[in-house]
């Protein structure tokens, strides 16, 4: 943070000086943006813009900005507009397709086009191959997804975020490959003994493959460790895990009642739905259905109020 402050200074400096300076507000606006203080990082791309219309870098980091305010529709005209400029722009094209992958299931093509482009542009691009490996899941194309999965975390064992262990674990749980599944859950569990998500993923497998009976105590082990942390770690991943388990022993109303305090708080609860297995027997039931529907609808209202 005091590395964005003395680049403040020196660009305060540089805009004082020539009011017209283009770069200095392009570049204070990418401080800004950095720094998470989105409103302000506008001001100044939308000043650089209007000294200088085609200016692909600024235009560009603006629609990243609306990005990481969720204002996806602002975010894509942008990097139309910075596309429409230079075609090649390799940055532009995969960060246009990850702010498709936000705009819903309609535009999962188009965010695979853009970021396969990305990647034949770069062939070494391992944040596009990332977010493609997440398009893939998306689509439900594990396999495919598990290969990208692999390329990136050659690269960066922490390019996905979380525990990579975890993250394959899960994948493999949704592609059904329950053994390997618990295999990596359990070396995290290694790291971690009190991970939930490994834990969940573990019970997760063993139910649908070796029955319910069978992983009781797995199970239990779960639910256990989310109860325990439901008030120090991330509530909404608590909420969701909890249904799923509910949802695994068929006590639906009580599955029910933890997704519909789980959605608000948790952007992935809907999609996570439509990939676990725990919810398989369960997620084309009607109430299922008409609570993720209306979870979908209370979140874009959020957002489209949010812009007001």
């Amino acid at each position: 943070m005091e590395n964005y402050q003395q680049t403040l200074i020196k660009l305060n400096g540089a805009i004082e000086k020539n009011p017209r300076d283009t770069q200095a507000f392009a570049h204070r606006g990418e401080t800004y943006r950095l720094m998470e203080r989105y409103q302000e990082a506008l001001e100044d791309f939308q000043q650089a813009v209007n000294l200088q219309l085609d200016y692909t870098w600024a235009i560009a980091h603006r629609g990243e900005t609306y990005y990481l305010m969720k204002r996806y529709p602002a975010a894509l005209a942008d990097f139309n507009r910075a596309i429409e400029l230079n075609p090649n722009y390799t940055w532009a094209i995969a960060h246009r397709g990850v702010t498709y992958r936000f705009l819903g299931e309609a535009h999962y093509t188009m965010a695979l086009a853009d970021l396969d482009l990305a990647i034949q542009f770069k062939p070494d691009y391992y944040w596009a191959l990332a977010y493609r490996c997440r398009v893939y899941e998306l689509m439900k194309h594990y396999k495919k997804a598990l290969i990208d999965f692999d390329r990136a975390i050659a690269f960066d064992k922490n390019i996905f975020g979380k525990n990579w262990l975890i993250e394959k674990g899960l994948m493999l749980c949704y592609d059904g490959q329950y053994t390997q599944a618990i295999a990596y859950c359990e070396q995290r569990l290694q790291q971690a003994p009190d991970d939930t998500t490994a834990l969940y993923c573990i019970a997760v497998s063993k139910a649908c493959s070796q029955g319910l009976y069978r992983a009781k105590i797995e199970i239990e082990q779960a639910r256990t460790a989310l109860h325990s942390q439901q008030q120090t770690k991330d509530q909404g991943d608590i909420l969701y895990r909890l249904s799923g388990l509910a949802i695994l022993e068929n006590n639906c109303e009580q599955a029910w009642q933890y997704l519909r305090q789980a959605i608000p708080i948790n952007d992935e609860a809907i999609e996570l739905v439509g990939h676990d297995p725990a919810w398989l027997d369960w997620r084309y039931n009607p109430q299922t259905q008409a609570l993720l529907i209306s979870g979908a609808i209370n979140a874009a209202n959020l957002e489209e109020l949010s812009f007001k």
